[in-house]
């Protein structure tokens, strides 16, 4: 009887598990061949959308670099060196020296900045910097940049500081061999309130490959295509086929995009005879439109071979289980409870999966690829379970993981990943315990993100947002033994503002480098200090390096520290501007330092790396590296002033001695040879003789002179002239103040003295 009982378990559990075969296979068949259907405009919508987030990305970068260009504009053009040749006709040859060697400063400082010219319109003169080996000064008809020439005729049909596409046409200029021209953006900057034309101008002369490497740089893993069009299609940068310049009108799916009436989207269609996909965004505020072309074989071939690999499996899936139903099916039923496990698994990885895709919708909303009309967004909320408002107020809360770079060392990506949820969740239950609505988006790396709603006006106030911003700070540290920086937006109203509060908390963060680690940063008191105009200290940086050159570190410490100090008033990007400066500054005297002296040990400028992980976080960090590097260099320079002291004072009086007769001879060009700052060897010298350089040179040369007069017969003004003087005037009076009498009459008494003298010796005999 038990073994009836067992054959027909048996049996029914084989029809059981055969039933289920077939019901798999015709399943996933069914499924196959619906998502096969479906599967194309998928992957077309995801390639679009991540072609969107790749341009836009991009155009993050075009606005940095027209805002970088724009500052750079503006600061030459208040640059108090540089401001008399663009106002004054007439400048001396030193103010024009000094001009250009600022300008090339500026040029420098900047690798996307090709060139950089000063136009006055009333000396008609251009003042250039540029890498190519050409003067620095030109006339308006021998300047080579002819189209420069005719825009400047025409410079009020030109938007102010805005990107002017064009090609810098350098065929045939001298010293240059390879180059008929250059790719460039370039910048105006003159006054829109002036009438008359041409008018004084600062053009700045952007390098397109700057740009390019952008928009191509983070696409180079396949084989696309982006490029720039604007409005007219005209192609505003260089494509892989197709220069910078080319009007693209009448291409086929150039003139689809330019008549579509729609801001953005894509379609297929055949571009050089290969089908593709050709997605475009939205114009931006220049009226650029960003298009990528993809292989259309790159998202089917993947889709193709998926369904053939699906229907395979599907009918090993049929014949494997036909064959072992029978000899299976008890142990398929005796680990049922197994399997149940397995679901319940199985739903905790859809929470998770659920959790993701929520996280990455808020995402989208935050950097503003998502569509945010709220009843779309009321609609999503609703269907990830997400708890806010999209019509009420609004703010953002940036999370920012202090020293970051301690982590990437300690953990692997998916535990910080683990640190991230941690630090979102104590976020969420201390917000919603506060009686706020929240919700939360992790940004990868040290970033996340709470969106916060509060529940009534009452708390919707600074204060409050700081005190929850440091219960935050404390219970993080408290339980995940972290340290973050909070940077809040301010409050905006409805979804629709999202992605503004989200910019205003990501460059409220940049302030940390100020605040230091574990502080809160509001926007109001960032957009404040926007509002204050800051100028370089360009003479603190002068005496600065004068004192760095002479010894003197604690007086360099000091001045370092307040001109890096004094910028924690104004912007980020005055800060950037400073550490730029000086940096250059630096570099330049330690180049010098290295060059005239044998260093024992590696000295070099600590740089500010911004967009990794390497970069210096706080200002306090910063100063901790220059504070050593002046160190290293009090240590260096100290060695060397031991050895070099004693002997400068002999090495200057040899130099004198043998180049008396040279008219250019002073204290600057003796310091330029040696290497040294005038004021240190100045210092040095007349610490060890009692007097100066100049007066030794006078003394040099007024000793030569009296000798000359006395015993040739050559005119004064030869014998001035042989011994360094040019200035006839100024001999006469240097002569006579140096000897009580004239030349002249110095070598008559001279002569007069003598002939006594041999008189005498006459008469003796």
């Amino acid at each position: 009887m038990l073994k009836m009982l067992r054959g027909k378990d048996t049996k029914y559990y084989g029809k059981f598990f055969s039933v289920m075969t077939v019901t798999i296979f015709l399943t996933i068949s069914i499924l196959s061949g619906i998502l096969y259907l479906n599967f194309e405009r998928i992957a077309l919508n995801q390639s679009y959308e991540q072609t969107m987030d790749s341009l836009d990305q991009t155009t993050q970068e075009v606005s940095v670099m027209t805002l970088t260009a724009s500052t750079f504009a503006k600061q030459i053009h208040n640059d108090q060196n540089i401001a008399d040749l663009l106002n004054f006709p007439n400048v001396s040859a030193m103010e024009i020296s000094d001009a250009v060697k600022q300008m090339n400063n500026y040029r420098e400082t900047s690798p996307f900045i090709d060139s950089i010219y000063i136009y006055n319109a009333v000396a008609h003169t251009f003042y250039v910097s540029s890498d190519m080996s050409v003067p620095s000064v030109f006339s308006e008809e021998e300047f080579y940049d002819q189209d420069m020439k005719e825009m400047l005729k025409h410079i009020g049909d030109y938007n102010t500081m805005s990107p002017i596409p064009r090609k810098l046409r350098i065929e045939g200029l001298a010293g240059n061999i390879a180059e008929k021209e250059r790719d460039t953006y370039t910048f105006l900057l003159y006054d829109t309130l002036a009438k008359q034309t041409p008018r004084n101008a600062v053009v700045v002369n952007i390098k397109e490959t700057q740009l390019h490497k952008h928009i191509d740089g983070s696409l180079t893993n396949d084989a696309a295509n982006t490029f720039l069009i604007d409005k007219d299609g005209l192609l505003v940068s260089n494509s892989w086929t197709t220069p910078m310049l080319t009007d693209m009108k009448g291409t086929p799916y150039i003139d689809r995009i330019l008549n579509s009436g729609e801001p953005s989207g894509y379609f297929p269609m055949k571009v050089g005879g290969i089908k593709s996909l050709v997605t475009y965004s939205e114009p931006d505020n220049l009226g650029w439109r960003y298009i990528r072309i993809v292989p259309y074989t790159l998202i089917s071939e993947r889709i193709d071979n998926m369904r053939t690999k699906t229907f395979y499996t599907a009918g090993l899936i049929l014949l494997a289980g036909l064959a072992l139903s029978f000899v299976v099916s008890k142990r398929l039923f005796a680990g049922i409870n197994k399997k149940l496990s397995r679901l319940v698994n199985l739903e905790s990885e859809q929470r998770e999966s659920q959790q993701a895709v929520r996280s990455e919708y808020m995402r989208g909303l935050l950097s503003g690829c998502t569509r945010s009309d709220p009843l779309r967004v009321k609609e999503m909320f609703l269907r990830y379970g997400i708890g806010l408002d999209p019509d009420r107020s609004l703010r953002v809360f940036l999370i920012t993981i202090d020293d970051y770079r301690a982590l990437v060392d300690q953990y692997q990506p998916e535990d910080r990943k683990l640190l991230r949820y941690g630090i979102l969740n104590i976020a969420h239950e201390l917000l919603i315990s506060a009686g706020l609505s929240a919700a939360t988006a992790d940004l990868g790396d040290n970033r996340a993100v709470i969106i916060i709603q509060p529940a009534d006006a009452e708390v919707d106030d600074k204060e409050t947002y700081s005190r929850y911003a440091g219960l935050i700070q404390e219970a993080v540290t408290q339980y995940l033994k972290l340290s973050i920086t909070i940077s809040s937006s301010l409050n905006g109203k409805g979804v629709q503002s999202l992605h503004t509060l989200f910019e205003q908390a990501v460059e409220a963060s940049f302030s940390r480098v100020f605040s230091g680690a574990g502080s809160y940063i509001d926007a109001e008191t960032v957009e404040m200090n926007k509002t204050r105009s800051y100028e370089y200290p360009i003479h603190k940086e002068k005496q600065l390096i004068d004192e760095l050159m002479l010894g003197r570190i604690s007086e360099t410490k000091r001045l370092f520290t307040d001109i890096i100090g004094d910028t924690a008033n104004y912007s980020y990007i005055s800060y950037q501007l400073a550490i730029s400066h000086l940096t250059y500054a630096l570099q330049n005297a330690i180049r010098t330092i290295r060059q005239h002296s044998a260093a024992s040990e590696e000295l070099a400028v600590p740089s500010l790396d911004l967009y990794n992980h390497t970069r210096v976080d706080t200002m306090a960090e910063l100063m901790e590296r220059y504070m050593s590097l002046f160190d290293l260099l009090e240590k260096h320079m100290d060695e060397k002033r031991k050895n070099r002291q004693d002997d400068l004072p002999g090495r200057i009086k040899r130099m004198i001695d043998e180049r008396y007769a040279d008219q250019n001879l002073s204290l600057e060009m003796l310091a330029d040879e040696m290497g040294m700052s005038a004021t240190y060897i100045g210092r040095v010298f007349k610490q060890h003789t009692f007097q100066t350089i100049l007066s030794y040179i006078q003394e040099v040369r007024m000793n030569k002179i009296r000798e000359l007069l006395t015993h040739s017969d050559d005119c004064i003004g030869d014998i001035a002239e042989s011994a360094g003087f040019t200035n006839n005037p100024y001999f006469y009076k240097a002569f006579k103040k140096h000897n009580g009498v004239t030349p002249a009459e110095y070598r008559r008494n001279s002569r007069q003295q003598k002939e006594d003298e041999g008189g005498e010796g006459a008469i003796l005999a």
